[in-house]
């Protein structure tokens, strides 16, 4: 297996300005041993927003390899402690890794006519953005400004879809800097040129609070266009609740689009993939948490604004800190099966059944 890190943006490309130095990046999962062209798989860890989730990354990659797919684990700019609101970053860095794939694709053997987005929770609406959104993004690098972003198909695991009351407030707050159920807020910490680059960093036609919550409600944008669409969800998902995949599994009934939709009995938020390795915590793949690693060292060393408060939080974060993780997760049998309807969905989106 080739396991590399891709950095995706070049220098100068770059300057979210709570990065601190972080570059959002690949990471590879890519087969060696035979000249096989397979299909592509990028995956896009949830968080909130707020971090890039361990336990969504490399389990899930192992997982779809062993399944005959390259994958590549992308992670993205996070909004941490809702300091800087991220716009259209985290959306524009999953456009550029969809172009960056199918640039390097003949190297890698992969059909660049067969490459799927798969996101859980936030990460399931940046690949839903991706889906709806990816005309609007803006692509700098000219060898890679006449490749499309456009996923061929999409796997969408528990995802935040609307903006509204059933939304994941969080999700959006990071986002946007508010939500539809919680007002305006100041940040826990200040960053520095915060407010140059979000002077410099706009929603497309958005001119107002009311546009922003509807460009990021991923169903309102739902077209013909959007790619066949396979979805999971638990019934008793407290977190970001079920009814956010009924949504836009209708969008994309009443525009044609190819779907399928599972629901399962019980289970939490944040199953991964539900098995063994998921419940005891089996990642390696921490390399999602650089950029809140450096975050944390900026905010330890005074370097920006923060509370004795917010640093505690950012050290004992249970996520991503030192906190003590209560690990008494256990496999939901129902779920593990989630893989193997994804990946016959897929095959038989792209004419691939035997």
């Amino acid at each position: 297996m080739i396991q590399n890190r891709i950095d995706i943006w070049n220098p100068g490309e770059y300057n979210y300005p709570a990065a601190f130095g972080f570059i959002p990046n690949l990471m590879t999962y890519l087969h060696d041993e035979d000249d096989d062209i397979r299909p592509g798989l990028l995956i896009i860890p949830g968080g909130g927003y707020e971090f890039v989730s361990a336990r969504e990354g490399e389990l899930v990659a192992l997982e779809f390899f062993d399944r005959g797919y390259n994958c590549f684990v992308l992670t993205y700019t996070v909004n941490l402690m809702h300091a800087v609101p991220l716009r259209m970053q985290a959306l524009e860095d999953a456009a550029r890794a969809m172009r960056l794939i199918r640039r390097i694709a003949p190297a890698y053997r992969i059909d660049p006519e067969k490459i799927a987005v798969m996101g859980f929770s936030a990460g399931g609406h940046l690949a839903a953005s991706l889906c709806v959104h990816y005309k609007d993004t803006i692509e700098i690098d000219t060898r890679l400004s006449q490749i499309s972003p456009r996923p061929d198909a999409a796997i969408l695991c528990y995802p935040v879809i609307t903006s509204g009351e059933l939304s994941h407030g969080g999700t959006i707050r990071s986002l946007l800097g508010f939500s539809s159920v919680q007002d305006d807020f100041e940040p826990e910490v200040a960053v520095p040129d915060a407010e140059k680059w979000l002077g410099d960093n706009v929603i497309p036609g958005c001119a107002t609070r009311e546009d922003q919550l509807y460009y990021v409600s991923v169903d309102k944008h739902v077209t013909n266009d959007t790619p066949p669409t396979f979805l999971w969800h638990t019934m008793d998902d407290q977190t970001v609740p079920l009814e956010n995949s009924l949504i836009y599994m209708n969008a994309l009934r009443r525009n044609g689009v190819p779907r399928a939709i599972h629901i399962f009995s019980n289970g939490r938020h944040g199953l991964s993939l539900a098995n063994k390795a998921w419940a005891e915590y089996g990642q390696n793949g921490s390399f999602t948490y650089e950029q809140v690693n450096r975050f944390t060292r900026m905010a330890l060393d005074g370097k920006i604004g923060a509370t004795n408060e917010t640093k505690k939080e950012l050290v004992t974060n249970s996520h991503f800190g030192t906190g003590v993780l209560t690990r008494d997760d256990a496999p939901v049998p129902e779920v593990t099966v989630w893989p193997e309807l994804a990946d016959r969905f897929l095959r038989h989106t792209y004419g691939m059944e035997e």
